[in-house]
């Protein structure tokens, strides 16, 4: 997708470089932190189609009791809500346990692209403001383009993006099992 997609709405740097590295190369909608997302999805969204992208926060916004779950993998799950066209991409536990998971899951070595390996510093690295842009990540998310619940996160986005409206349960659940 190369124009922006402002109704692609994640809560930090890292998963809007990972959104828009994966499939939203014309930018998306950032917001800063998952009451944010919330807010804008209700407000700025309220009749129209919107994802936000969140991590599994110990505290959730409370927009997100209104959802329900429509399948999980074992970082990534995915909430409906019942009548607006908004879905919710929750990850476990954060994007940065994600990503380092992820990674380890697909034998790639995050110190390859000058990325510390230890989660405490690649939390550090992924909380920098300017990891939205970072060319290390761009090109560890490259590298792992296709594999795991990276290969999940890109088509769920995809397939939602390209289905707005019309988005259909059994085909995001078919999603789920064939990128496991």
């Amino acid at each position: 997708m190369n124009q922006r997609a402002d109704f692609i709405i994640p809560e930090c740097y890292i998963d809007t470089n990972l959104v828009e590295t994966l499939v939203c190369t014309g930018g998306c909608n950032h917001q800063k932190g998952c009451n944010q997302v919330a807010k804008v999805m209700q407000e700025k969204f309220a009749d129209r189609f919107a994802v936000g992208i969140i991590d599994a926060d110990k505290r959730r916004p409370g927009y997100l009791n209104e959802f329900s779950e429509i399948a999980s993998s074992e970082h990534i799950k995915l909430f409906r809500h019942p009548a607006r066209s908004h879905f919710i991409i929750l990850v476990h536990p954060a994007a940065d346990g994600f990503i380092l998971s992820c990674a380890e899951s697909a034998n790639v070595n995050v110190a390859d692209y000058d990325l510390s390996p230890q989660l405490k510093e690649f939390t550090a690295q992924t909380k920098n403001v300017m990891s939205n842009k970072d060319p290390r990540f761009k090109r560890l998310f490259r590298s792992m383009k296709g594999i795991g619940e990276i290969k999940l996160m890109e088509s769920l986005i995809s397939y939602l993006a390209d289905n707005t409206y019309q988005a259909s349960n059994d085909r995001i659940s078919e999603i789920f099992q064939t990128n496991e």
